[in-house]
């Protein structure tokens, strides 16, 4: 596009003794700076930059694989790395070297450094990931993965993810013991430059045109789901009470360790096992302490609930019994039971990690008063990889003709359909119908769980048949010859249970006690509230009866709050308002006298919320910028913000809002839309460039189409398409 503007770059006054001379234009372009993602450089498409590389007798890539030297003053860390994810990180990991050869395949060898620049630096920096022979099986390059010297090298990291960082390949001098100074040298070298923010660069990813590939899509971001969570007071969907925590704090817990370990403080150390939920690489490779470790990392970090049941006569659904225990059991009708699963502890989305091939499911059974199961869900899908009844909470991806892809075949993704996994602190719900018979002994027990296995059944398949090719067995024995490991992907995954729930409905039923009523129905209502405006009266009559249950003034600010949003989205202005009016008088009450009233981010995000629905972008500007005060790291806070600031035309503040905003997720369409907005207004010569980043990274056109595709032909897609879906118990 051709821009005819009329731009000055430098105005001002020069000054030469008595001499003067003012330049005067009555067109003045003020320039701008536009805030565009970062673009990949010497190793693209991967976004890592490398400094002080100088050729040495070793190359750069060797000493990057070497771990031995450190082991020397610190064998615990380095015992401890050598069970974790990252350590298996590159080729000779089953699962990864499959995907890898995928996008090889599918894309060519240059867009592969996609994935080296987290998981391959010891081959990517040597030249080996793009050179003609193959990736040599034996070589410890391809079996060091993410190691101690990539991590303590880093300088610095931006938010763009796809391994933004800086690394330092600058030798590093090993430290002369009882030389102060020497040693204080080394700490200076090796301790990490960037704190929490050095998860940031590998554990945000995307997909793009860098690729060659035609679309661009979001993927994994642990970093930008935390930032917008309660767990850094960020949170703006409710009112939340979490310690703050972490990357650190939560995959690198303290640990005591032997004192030969030199960098051990107090006797201890940041756990170097970086434990999170791959309980399948640690028994593909039959390290017990690692998979008991991650289990029990897994173990409660969500909870499942059976929330709420009603009975439907003739097709009309009757009242909700609240919770649902003890609920009527009418034979001849049909019984829908609510389960709610919330992310409890994760601060990031619950599962975590590449989530189109995530397993975590949920299983319902209910079962008479003589022991026998009468209907059920999800019981096949631990042997079943044909399984399609069952709520797995997954992402699921098409390709370009809207069929599901199950072996994340990401030269082939075009966009997502639906994503079932929970942002930290969120509930879900899942409708179960069952068709009560004309006999049935009562009472009648539901036992819900919530199971997880690494990766789909399909997944494993793939990577078995992989592994036992010429080439898979090749690199099996590079492992073993590398790392002394031996890798089974073909035995079966562990399956670790989450949560699990029992409660029993019908005459006689034994009523549990075991969580407060109030907050079961609470989680519900926030829950049901994904689908106000396709069935407008449930969400907000559960939320009531938990109001009328909460039991002190914090408990019902926080129902009043969820209340508040349902009204929101039905756009009912003054009911809102009224809400978090409400909502804030009431947390008011809960701090001594003369303490200041707390003001959670949400009663600001709310107010914002429902002005912009019902278009009065005017009223709707202080609270969104209030907002991104209370929740400077959210990104949505300030998107919000931008939006309202466009509407009002206030342009340059809305430019200074989107660039801020993209500070912290540089390629978020939303903020992007509203810088280049900003920069056409205002006329700058960036706004093409502007107009361009927004083209590049927003959703793709073809979405649309291939969701409703997608959910003519697959039973799963049209399920996906409720918010709350219902799963009919056979």
């Amino acid at each position: 596009m051709r821009l005819a503007l009329a731009i000055i770059a430098t105005l001002g006054l020069c000054a030469c003794g008595s001499h003067e001379t003012t330049v005067t234009t009555p067109d003045v372009v003020v320039r701008h700076e536009a805030r565009l993602p970062s673009t990949p450089g010497k190793h693209a498409p991967s976004l890592v930059a490398i400094e002080n590389e100088t050729p040495g007798e070793l190359s750069t890539g060797t000493m990057l694989a070497d771990v031995d030297s450190c082991a020397t003053c610190h064998p615990d860390v380095a015992a401890q790395w050598s069970s974790s994810a990252h350590s298996f990180a590159s080729f000779g990991n089953p699962i990864y070297r499959f995907d890898v050869e995928l996008v090889r395949h599918d894309l060519g060898k240059t867009p592969s450094r996609h994935c080296g620049g987290c998981h391959d630096m010891p081959l990517m920096v040597d030249g080996l990931m793009t050179g003609d022979a193959p990736i040599p099986a034996s070589d410890l390059r391809a079996h060091s993965g993410v190691t101690c010297r990539l991590c303590h090298g880093v300088q610095q990291t931006t938010h763009d993810g796809n391994g933004s960082y800086v690394w330092n390949a600058a030798p590093i001098d090993a430290p002369v013991l009882g030389d102060a100074a020497s040693i204080a040298k080394h700490k200076k070298q090796v301790t990490t430059k960037v704190d929490t923010e050095l998860c940031v660069g590998c554990h945000r990813g995307f997909l793009s045109p860098d690729m060659t590939m035609p679309v661009h899509l979001s993927g994994i971001d642990e970093p930008g789901n935390w930032r917008n969570s309660a767990y850094t007071g960020n949170g703006m969907a409710r009112i939340d009470n979490v310690e703050k925590q972490n990357c650190i704090d939560c995959h690198m817990q303290r640990t005591q360790v032997s004192s030969a370990e030199l960098g051990a403080k107090q006797g201890s150390v940041a756990s170097h096992r970086f434990v999170g939920g791959h309980t399948w690489m640690a028994a593909m490779r039959g390290d017990t302490e690692q998979l008991k470790l991650t289990r029990a990392k897994l173990e409660g970090a969500a909870s499942i609930d059976v929330a709420g049941a009603r009975v439907v006569k003739d097709g009309k659904p009757g009242d909700w019994h609240l919770p649902a225990d003890g609920a009527p059991v009418e034979p001849g009708t049909r019984l829908e039971l609510d389960v709610v699963i919330r992310n409890l502890l994760v601060g990031h989305r619950f599962p975590g990690g590449v989530l189109d091939i995530q397993d975590t499911w949920v299983e319902l059974e209910l079962v008479d008063a003589k022991g026998k199961r009468i209907a059920a869900s999800g019981l096949r899908h631990e042997t079943d990889p044909n399984d399609e009844d069952t709520h797995v909470l997954r992402t699921l991806v098409v390709d370009k003709n809207g069929e599901v892809l199950e072996r994340h075949e990401m030269g082939q993704f075009r966009t997502q359909v639906a994503t079932q996994t929970l942002a930290p602190r969120e509930a879900q719900a899942v409708r179960y119908a069952f068709d009560v018979p004309a006999r049935i002994a009562l009472p009648v027990a539901v036992n819900a769980r919530l199971r997880h296995r690494a990766r789909t059944l399909k997944m494993q398949a793939a990577t078995c048949e992989a592994a036992r090719t010429e080439e898979g067995k090749a690199f099996i024995a590079g492992a073993r010859g590398a790392r002394y490991v031996d890798f089974d992907p073909c035995k079966p995954q562990p399956v670790t249970l989450v949560a699990q729930t029992r409660i029993e409905i019908g005459a006689g039923a034994k009523i549990s006690t075991a969580r407060p009523a109030w907050e079961r129905i609470y989680e519900h209502g926030m829950a049901l509230g994904a689908m106000v405006v396709l069935r407008v009266p449930e969400a907000a009559a559960v939320l009531d009866v938990a109001y009328k249950l909460a039991p002190d003034a914090r408990a019902k600010a926080m129902v009043a709050v969820q209340l508040g949003w349902v009204a929101s989205k039905l756009g009912k202005l003054d009911t809102a308002l009224a809400r978090v009016k409400e909502a804030r008088e009431l947390l008011a009450t809960t701090v001594a006298p003369g303490q200041p009233a707390p003001n959670p981010p949400v009663f600001d995000a709310l107010t914002a919320d429902v002005y912009m629905r019902l278009n009065k972008y005017k009223e709707a500007v202080a609270p969104a910028k209030s907002c991104t005060e209370r929740a400077p790291s959210n990104a949505s806070a300030w998107s919000v913000y931008a939006r309202a600031l466009v509407a009002v035309g206030d342009y340059t503040k809305a430019l200074e809002t989107a660039r801020k905003g993209l500070e912290l997720s540089p390629r978020d369409p939303d903020l992007l839309r509203s810088q280049a907005t900003s920069l056409a207004a205002l006329k700058d010569p960036q706004m093409e460039a502007a107009q361009n980043a927004y083209v590049r990274f927003r959703v793709p056109d073809e979405a649309a189409v291939l969701r409703i595709r997608c959910a003519k032909g697959e039973a799963r897609c049209y399920r996906n398409r409720n918010p709350v879906q219902t799963i009919v118990l056979r």
